[in-house]
């Protein structure tokens, strides 16, 4: 039987795909580790900045990109979105040529001083090796997103030093005013680079699940990490994760118990954990419980308290209303004992302004 021919649908969607693929020749960059690079802050943001919004992995649709603009500018910010933004090809926001021309654009574009992703879903890993890292080295600026996202800043963080930000996306702003008042309170001041609330960053409030210690202990150090899954899906390429002397963060949404054991076992086998100082755990929001009588707090247990390292577990972060933005990139100090991340630094360059002294 003559193999069946594909659709014209099925040719378009290859053609565009190579498309996005056609940079990709060079060889991988060589690895380079962030303590290997100086630390590359982004300029702080001001009254009536620039926000620049950007899909570098899935497409949202027009009613949800414009709910979010206005949301945004209703905040007293300008609001520019990428020109591919609307594009879509299948569950990607446009074809890895478009998307890796917007976020380079982006960075470029001295009227934009800010960068926020429109979501995550997937697509992100696929720009890693045909972004210029040179260019966002030259042109430092606030980057926000998470989920998928997460291999975007991982990458960035390796290959420029720069300060990445973990936190709510343009589509968690599309509904009534956007964030939660816990979100709101811990999103632009931390782009404002000093806040009293450096010192117990991400406290809740009444009401909130509280953070608890895993193991308990204090420790200083890089912050790093995002989500489970992406961590994971780097690793063994130049871009993947690296967690010496970091406080390692991590969050997911919507797993298997078993995945979550299988995931921790592959950072296990790395090397990854055994190289941190200590490890934040935010919600895995939608994550099973349990499974045949394991728990997931059992899983927790079973891989990081043989590390005798502090761990806190049920930060406030990740796909969850309340998401505290994380710095990473940035030294900061974990107390487990008493439940409290303070940041040691500010996250961003703040000319005229004295570093903040949080915690310290």
């Amino acid at each position: 039987m003559p193999p069946k021919i594909p659709d014209a649908i099925s040719v378009l969607l290859l053609s565009l795909f190579a498309v996005g693929h056609a940079a990709a020749t060079p060889p991988p960059p060589e690895t380079t580790s962030p303590e290997s690079l100086p630390l590359l802050k982004p300029p702080a943001l001001a009254a009536g900045a620039t926000l620049g919004l950007l899909a570098p992995a899935s497409p949202v649709g027009d009613r949800t990109l414009e709910q979010a603009r206005r949301n945004l500018t209703a905040r007293g910010y300008r609001v520019q979105v990428a020109p591919n933004s609307r594009a879509r090809l299948g569950y990607l926001a446009g074809s890895d040529a478009q998307r890796v021309e917007d976020l380079h654009a982006f960075f470029r574009d001295p009227s934009i001083d800010a960068i926020i992703c429109l979501r995550g879903g997937y697509g992100s890993p696929r720009l890693l090796d045909v972004i210029d890292y040179d260019l966002v080295r030259r042109h430092p600026k606030i980057l926000v997103g998470y989920s998928d996202i997460t291999a975007l800043g991982i990458a960035l963080q390796r290959r420029t030093g720069l300060i990445v930000f973990h936190g709510p996306m343009a589509v968690d702003w599309q509904k009534g005013r956007g964030l939660s008042p816990f979100a709101e309170h811990y999103y632009w001041p931390l782009f404002q680079g000093t806040s009293d609330l450096f010192a117990n960053w991400g406290a809740p409030v009444k009401g909130m699940r509280r953070p608890k210690a895993l193991h308990g202990g204090r420790c200083e150090g890089r912050l790093t990490g995002g989500n489970l899954s992406v961590v994971c899906s780097t690793m063994g390429t130049p871009y993947e994760i690296d967690t010496r002397d970091a406080i390692l963060f991590l969050e997911d949404v919507s797993e298997k118990l078993f995945r979550i054991d299988r995931m921790l076992n592959q950072l296990r086998l790395a090397g990854k954990l055994g190289e941190c100082r200590g490890i934040l755990l935010g919600r895995f929001a939608g994550c099973e419980e349990s499974d045949g009588g394991v728990s997931r707090q059992e899983v927790f247990e079973d891989y990081l308290l043989p590390l005798g390292i502090p761990v806190l577990v049920d930060y406030p972060a990740g796909h969850v209303a309340d998401h505290a933005v994380l710095p990473l990139g940035i030294r900061v100090r974990l107390d487990a004992d008493n439940a409290v991340l303070s940041l040691l630094e500010s996250p961003v360059a703040v000319t005229n302004t004295a570093t903040p002294t949080a915690g310290k």
